[in-house]
C-alpha cells in the first residue's frame, strides 16, 4: 500500500485560505466595538444586522456552490471566493468620510458570499493534498491560521485609531486596504500552484442529502451544536466589545483568540489522550461558567481574562461536532460537510439577538449574554446526549 505525501506546493496556499476565512468573522468585533458608533443609537437594531449579511449566504448558497465547484474545480471556486472577498473589503472605502449603513450592507453582504465560496473549496482542497491519517492534524493547523486572521483585528483597529485620531470616524477603515492585500497574496499564491487532475471527482451532495441526515440523532445534535457554536463565538465577542467603554475594546477579541489558539494546539494533544466528547463537556462547563463572570462583573480585568478563558473554551468544539456527525455517517461525507458549512449560518442571529436583548433591558450589554448562556447550555447539554446516543449505536 502506498502513503500518500503530502503535497507541499499547494500546503501553504490551503492553509492561506485557511487565514482569509477568519476574515468573515471580523465583522462582528467591528460592528459591536466601532460601526455601532457611527450611528445614532436609533439605528441601533439595523446596524445589529451586518454580521447576519455576512453568515446569511452560508444557509442558501453552500451545497448550490458546493455543485458548482464539482463542475470548475475547487481552485476556480477558490478564486471566485477570493474576488468577492476583495471586492467586500474595499467597498466600505467607497463611502467617503460619511458612514453609510447601506455601503456596510452590501459590503458585508459581498464578504459573507465570497467567504462562503472560500469554506466550501478549502476544506475538500486540503483533503486532496495530505493523507487521510493526518488529515485531523492539518485540520487543526488550518483552524490556528484563521484564528490568527481574527486575532489581528483588536490590534490594527486600535493602531488606526491611534494613528490617525479618534476624531477620525472611519481611521478602521485603513485595515481594510491590509485585509484586501492579503487576500491578493492568497490569490497569487493558489495560481501558482498546480492542482491534482483528481481534484473535480467527488460526487457534490444535494440539499436532499443534507436534510436526509438529519434524521441521524447524532447529526441533528452535531449540527445544532455547530450553529450555537458559531453563534456564541460570535455573540461573546460582540458583547464583550461593549462591556469596556472605551476605543480599545475590541482588543477582547484578541485576547479571546490568541487563547483560542492556544486552545487549539493544547486541544490536538489532549484529544489523543482523552476521549473529544468528554473534553467538550469539560470545555463547557468552563464557559458556563465564564458566562456568569462576564454577566456579574464588567470591569476591565475581569472582562479580559474571562474572554481569554472563554477562548480556549471554544478552541476544539467545532472539530468535536463535526467528528461525532462524519462518524455517524461515515459513508456521506460530502452531505455531512454540506450540512455543517449550512449550520455556520447560525452565526447571523448572534448580532441581532444579543442586540434586541440588549434593547429590551435598557441597552444592558451584559444581558446580551443571556443569548450565549442558552447556546452554551444547548452545547453542555449535547455533549451528554452524544455520548449516550454514540453508546447505543
Amino acid at each position: 500500500m502506498v502513503t500518500q505525501k503530502v503535497n507541499k506546493q499547494l500546503l501553504i496556499p490551503a492553509l492561506f485560505g485557511f487565514f482569509i476565512m477568519g476574515f468573515c468573522d471580523i465583522v462582528a468585533p467591528i460592528t459591536g466595538s466601532v460601526i455601532v458608533n457611527e450611528f445614532p443609537a436609533e439605528q441601533g437594531g439595523a446596524v445589529f444586522f451586518l454580521p447576519t449579511m455576512v453568515f446569511f449566504w452560508f444557509l442558501f448558497l453552500s451545497v448550490p456552490i458546493s455543485s458548482l465547484m464539482n463542475h470548475i474545480g475547487r481552485k476556480s471556486t477558490a478564486f471566485i471566493g477570493y474576488a468577492l472577498t476583495l471586492a467586500g473589503l474595499l467597498l466600505p472605502l467607497g463611502m467617503g468620510d460619511t458612514p453609510s449603513l447601506e455601503w456596510y450592507y452590501v459590503a458585508f453582504g459581498v464578504l459573507g458570499l465570497g467567504n462562503t465560496f472560500v469554506q466550501v473549496s478549502m476544506n475538500p482542497l486540503l483533503a486532496t493534498i495530505v493523507p487521510a491519517e493526518k488529515m485531523t492534524s492539518y485540520l487543526t493547523i488550518g483552524q490556528v491560521f484563521r484564528n490568527t486572521a481574527l486575532m489581528l483585528v483588536g490590534p490594527l483597529v486600535t493602531c488606526a485609531v491611534y494613528l490617525w485620531g479618534e476624531g477620525s470616524v472611519l481611521a478602521w477603515h485603513n485595515i481594510l486596504y491590509i485585509y484586501a492585500g492579503f487576500t491578493l497574496i492568497g490569490g497569487l499564491l493558489l495560481q501558482c500552484a498546480h492542482m491534482p487532475k483528481s481534484e473535480n471527482k467527488d460526487r457534490a451532495a444535494s440539499f436532499a442529502d443534507c436534510f436526509k441526515l438529519l434524521r441521524n440523532k447524532v447529526v441533528l445534535i452535531s449540527a445544532l451544536g455547530i450553529a450555537c457554536f458559531i453563534a456564541a463565538d460570535i455573540g461573546v465577542n460582540f458583547v464583550a466589545g461593549k462591556l469596556i467603554d472605551t476605543s480599545s475594546s475590541i482588543l477582547t477579541s484578541t485576547g479571546f483568540y490568541i487563547c483560542r489558539i492556544i486552545g487549539t494546539l493544547i486541544g490536538a494533544w489532549v484529544l489523543m489522550r482523552v476521549s473529544d466528547v468528554k473534553y467538550l463537556r469539560w470545555n463547557m462547563a468552563l464557559a458556563l461558567l465564564l458566562c456568569v463572570v462576564l454577566f456579574l462583573w464588567s470591569n476591565p480585568v475581569a472582562v479580559y481574562a474571562a474572554m481569554g478563558f472563554m477562548g480556549f473554551a471554544m478552541s476544539c468544539v467545532f472539530a468535536t461536532f463535526y467528528a461525532a456527525a462524519t462518524k455517524a455517517e461515515p459513508e456521506k461525507a460530502n452531505a455531512v460537510a454540506g450540512l455543517m458549512i449550512m449550520a455556520i449560518s447560525g452565526g447571523g442571529v448572534a448580532c441581532p439577538a444579543c442586540g434586541s436583548i440588549i434593547s429590551m433591558f435598557d441597552d444592558r450589554s451584559q444581558m446580551g449574554l443571556l443569548f450565549v448562556i442558552v447556546c452554551v447550555m444547548y452545547m453542555l447539554w449535547a455533549s451528554f446526549k452524544l455520548k449516550t446516543e454514540n453508546k447505543n449505536a
